[in-house]
């Protein structure tokens, strides 16, 4: 769940989750920073994911700001009480700042993205506003059997394609991401952790923690989310290239405008190996209990109805599931880019229609940053929602997406992007496509290229 930053190994610790190729910082401690090759990979309940990376190594500490002209093909607004789903195409300007990058100390290391932007429709004003998006990792060493780790992601968007198809977040268990939403609302989101990891021996560590979350949707009629976890770990390295370890977890979620709410307990065991110096697996496998109350409609007796005037009654439910839990995740590195293949099964809060889900996804992504002029990124994923005790259809979401920046002159960059997505309930119900297309120029500071994706 959160980033191990003291990890069980045969050699004494590295500072830093994930440890890469030495920086040109004077910041850095040259004799004791991070080695990729001798921390080796971690197990993904304490990996980092790949927050200030691009290329398959951590980069400086970037600030950029941006302006591009947009189109988007479907813009879906929250429909009218029972009306239909209106969809308009509309363009407009974006312009902003951002911060994206690693900073490496000798006890301690911090990885930044952030990006604000303000949109500018031509048609629908309704649309127009701001979007934040931070997403922040430091780990920092007590002692020299010690750690702690925080992670922090927090925003507001209105922006249902796009937003989050191009940005590092590798882990899938951020559930306050609004990454399957249907509507263009509104939404405010923040997810914060915290973990100790105590290094008992040379092979073996322990760790514990525990998180926040919450999502408030500005549409009345869509369900928000308040949750809560707490986890514990054990980790051991079984050679320089391969740790086992294994996890348990509770975790409430509690829905709001909507009486629901959940408590999931789940147990998983994981594997990690560095197949080589440049290709990372690591797999995990376990279960989760599931327990859920909320409401439900029934049909009442006939005479009971003629009675009292009505066919049906709203009762309470709670529901016992048990759900397979899995992920995997494989990274091969390059010299200037990286490919990364990931997968997951588990339960998750759904989105603002759907409560308590299955939910199973898959992702590809592949990043590039040249040596002087390129930066570069492609991804595509899917993602299937199977809602748990609310008679829907099941929910499929499908998006990808590519985008460039390239050195024009000095600190100026053209900037290109393009994303798709298509989601769709069971037997077409809802079924929607959308394209997101922006051109424009970037400026930033710096020698390397601008690596915004």
């Amino acid at each position: 769940m959160t980033a191990g930053s003291v990890h069980a190994q045969d050699g004494p610790p590295a500072p830093g989750p994930q440890a890469a190729p030495r920086q040109s910082s004077d910041d850095i401690d040259v004799e004791n920073g991070p080695d990729r090759a001798s921390v080796g990979p971690s197990i993904l309940s304490r990996d980092a994911g790949l927050v200030g990376q691009r290329g398959g190594k951590l980069i400086d500490l970037r600030l950029y700001g941006e302006i591009t002209g947009i189109y988007d093909s479907a813009l879906a607004p929250v429909p009218a009480a029972n009306g239909p789903v209106v969809v308009v195409p509309d363009h407009g300007i974006d312009s902003g700042a951002g911060l994206i990058g690693t900073r490496v100390w000798r006890h301690a290391q911090i990885s930044l993205e952030y990006k604000g932007t303000f949109r500018q429709y031509a048609r629908d004003s309704l649309l127009n506003g701001s979007d934040q998006f931070l997403d922040l990792t430091y780990s920092q060493f007590l002692s020299p059997h010690a750690g702690l780790d925080v992670r922090a992601i927090a925003g507001t968007t209105t922006m249902p394609n796009g937003e989050f198809t191009y940005l590092p977040l590798a882990n899938t268990d951020f559930f306050a991401l609004p990454r399957n939403d249907l509507f263009n609302d509104r939404k405010n989101y923040a997810q914060a952790r915290i973990a100790f990891v105590w290094q008992k021996t040379r092979r073996l560590s322990f760790d514990i923690g525990g998180e926040g979350f919450l999502v408030r949707r500005q549409y009345m009629a869509l369900a928000g989310l308040n949750g809560y976890s707490a986890r514990a770990g054990v980790a051991y390295r079984l050679t320089e290239h391969q740790t086992i370890g294994a996890v348990v977890q509770q975790t409430h979620f509690d829905f709001q405008r909507l009486f629901g709410n959940a408590e999931l307990q789940t147990a998983a065991l994981e594997y990690s190996i560095a197949l080589s110096r440049t290709l990372d697996l690591a797999v995990q496998f376990g279960g989760t209990r599931l327990n859920t109350s909320g409401l439900m409609q029934v049909s009442l007796d006939p005479a009971v109805a003629s009675i009292i005037g009505q066919n049906l009654a709203i009762v309470t439910f709670t529901h016992i599931n048990y759900v397979p839990a899995a992920g995997a995740r494989l990274t091969r590195r390059f010299s200037h880019s990286s490919l990364v293949l990931e997968y997951s099964s588990g339960v998750s809060p759904g989105n603002e229609l759907y409560l308590t889900s299955r939910q199973t996804s898959a992702r590809a992504a592949f990043s590039y940053t040249g040596a002087h002029r390129l930066a570069a990124a492609v991804s595509a994923g899917y993602s299937q929602l199977t809602a748990l005790d609310q008679t829907l259809p099941l929910y499929g979401n499908l998006e990808g997406g590519g985008g460039l920046t390239y050195r024009i002159s000095g600190d100026t960059y053209i900037e290109l992007r393009y994303d798709y997505r298509h989601f769709t309930t069971q037997n077409h119900v809802y079924n929607l496509d959308s394209n997101r297309l922006s051109l424009g120029l970037a400026f930033s500071p710096g020698a390397a290229p601008l690596a915004i994706w």
